[in-house]
């Protein structure tokens, strides 16, 4: 009996339903005949379950569930998947040498005619696949991982557009909190989930909601036992319980930011797993708790402190939102030690008058004061905060410009570190014309810069033949006998990723000589070797150093775990094969005699 005789109950429950029947499997069957065609394209349970299955991460709202979308559904993520993997196998020859990958092949995958759910969810689920599997190809591995933040990005700087575009009563801050968290988290596999935030949020307000109704707790805590006769007493009754359960009962403890982490001033889920934070996040934690509670709360920024740099920050509640009389308006100071939370507009004279604070300004002080702090305790940028300070800075800045679009002075900050680090220089032109500063000699910079980027791509498809002058070769791990320097090690493991006959300087390699010329090295009479180096302030980071400063290990095994087992050459390399890093298709076809070489040096 052949498959199309069954009964279609049977085929498609008993059969067709297995997960070992995968949506290829289906697609194959479909175009067998013309009555499994009919069956398998109409049976809409049947490709809920396969997308289910094939992308368990995304969740499927209640009301999707009997919509009859899901056979084109599953078409469409198909459909992005190929494309993840066709521009993955395309985009390392177009990007090498320099390895960075334009934000235009994000956007290519998840906007334009793919922008449509479940695109970017299943582009985002694709990238975290193949940067995530130990034994994929290193070059995919690592522009898997660095398209996957770049996606990242791009869908949370559109959800932040959108939240910022809503009417201002129906902006969430929990919502805008989540997604600057997330922003942070880019380089992770693992992300604050909106979700989790809200469970946390609703078990808070779950708590203070059970003690309004604890006479004994009521009593213990010094509050009236009877029911609050008015809204003002009813209010404040409620407020003083989510101060207690906060700080009392749960142990919240706010912190000074000049004690406190990166991640615990932009990072909410830090915030609630260690219970610590800076004042606008516990302030935002309080109000969300509050209006879940039914207690509708203005955040007041009100003035500048002179020693913190920080803005003071209260909650404001009325019993009319149009209130104008003071004496009728009362604020919550969140950090305040005391259980004691409504106070009267006279406690604080600078916030009388004061307007609320949207959305945008809360999330925009929230960039202002981080930026301004990590100026003062890592100094200039370009002196000795390091690359990977550096690149977080770069992030930051980015973040807040998504925040607040037309700030000029931003704008600005955010192309000179690109400028510096070499990096997004396609956004940097794209945000300065936004801003109108086309004419800007920021602009003429990176333009210049750009073109000089295209030239050493261009450059980079003629071949390099080996003269005799150059001993090792390309893919080899090496012990790089360093000069002492600000954050290197006397001696420590690397891997070759290119050679030049005589010194060379270029943009995209730094190097250990632009300082000083070191020491017995004669720069113009010996080979020099550009090399990757693991620095734990800021990863895998390009030197151009002399023959005479290399030496072949002993033990090239221990070097190479060393470097780190998970080291992805940064875009340069297949694989590592016991004895050496193999090139991938653009180093060997740059370099197309050091294969030999190498096998010979690490027989």
């Amino acid at each position: 009996m052949s498959l199309n005789q069954l009964p279609e109950e049977v085929l498609l429950r008993h059969i067709l339903s297995f997960s070992e029947i995968t949506i290829f499997d289906l697609q194959s069957l479909m175009f067998s005949c013309h009555t499994l065609y009919r069956i398998i394209r109409n049976s809409n349970e049947l490709w809920r379950l396969k997308f289910s299955t094939r992308w368990p991460q995304i969740p499927i709202q209640h009301q999707e569930r009997n919509e009859r979308i899901w056979y084109e559904r599953v078409a469409l993520a198909i459909m992005a998947v190929k494309e993840v993997h066709n521009t993955l196998q395309e985009i390392s020859f177009q990007c090498y040498p320099l390895n960075q990958s334009p934000l235009s092949a994000a956007d290519k995958l998840i906007m334009g005619h793919l922008g449509q759910p479940p695109i970017p969810e299943c582009v985002q689920h694709e990238l975290e696949l193949m940067a995530s599997t130990t034994n994929e190809n290193l070059t995919t591995q690592y522009y898997a991982r660095d398209l996957l933040t770049k996606v990242k990005s791009r869908l949370i700087e559109r959800k932040l557009q959108d939240l910022m575009a809503q009417p201002e009563s129906q902006k969430s801050l929990i919502d805008g909190a989540v997604l600057i968290s997330q922003w942070f988290e880019m380089g992770k596999l693992k992300q604050t989930n909106l979700g989790d935030i809200r469970q946390v949020i609703e078990d808070l307000t779950e708590r203070v909601r059970k003690l309004t109704n604890s006479t004994v707790y009521s009593a213990e805590c010094l509050f009236p036992t009877a029911k609050a006769c008015d809204s003002f007493e009813k209010a404040k009754e409620i407020l003083d319980l989510i101060h207690l359960v906060m700080f009392r009962d749960i142990g919240f403890e706010p912190c000074h930011i000049y004690w406190l982490s990166l991640d615990h001033y932009c990072s909410i889920t830090e915030v609630l797993e260690t219970k610590r934070g800076c004042q606008m996040l516990l302030t935002i934690v309080f109000h969300e708790v509050a209006r879940e509670l039914g207690i509708p709360l203005q955040i007041v920024i009100y003035r500048e402190c002179s020693l913190s740099g920080e803005r003071d920050l209260l909650l404001r509640w009325s019993k009319d939102p149009g209130e104008v009389d003071a004496e009728r308006i009362y604020y919550v100071d969140v950090c305040a030690k005391t259980y004691d939370s409504l106070k009267q507009c006279h406690c604080y004279p600078a916030a009388m008058g004061q307007p609320a604070s949207s959305a945008q300004k809360v999330f925009h002080q929230m960039m202002s004061t981080i930026i301004e702090q990590l100026r003062c305790h890592w100094g200039s940028f370009l002196n000795f905060t390091g690359l990977g300070r550096d690149n977080d800075f770069r992030l930051l800045i980015r973040l807040a410009i998504i925040i607040s679009p037309r700030e000029k002075d931003l704008v600005l900050e955010y192309a000179n570190l690109c400028l510096a680090l070499s990096l997004q220089l396609e956004d940097a032109i794209q945000l300065l014309l936004s801003v109108g500063l086309q004419a800007h000699q920021m602009m003429k910079k990176c333009v210049e810069k750009l073109r000089r980027h295209q030239i050493l791509i261009i450059a980079a498809k003629f071949v390099c033949y080996r003269p005799l002058t150059v001993k090792y070769a390309v893919g080899l791990v090496m012990e790089y006998k360093s000069m002492p320097e600000f954050y290197f090690n006397h001696s420590q493991p690397c891997v070759i990723v290119s050679w030049s006959a005589k010194f060379q300087k270029s943009d995209q390699w730094k190097t250990v000589h632009r300082k000083r010329k070191p020491k017995g090295v004669k720069q113009q009479d010996q080979a020099f070797y550009h090399i990757l180096v693991k620095n734990a302030p800021s990863g895998f980071i390009g030197l151009n150093v002399a023959e005479e400063t290399l030496e072949l290990p002993r033990d090239i095994g221990l070097a190479h775990e060393q470097l780190g087992s998970d080291f992805g050459g940064n875009g340069y390399f297949e694989r590592f094969d016991g004895r050496r890093y193999v090139p991938n298709a653009e180093l060997r076809e740059r370099f197309p005699e050091d294969d030999k070489v190498a096998l010979a040096l690490t027989a």
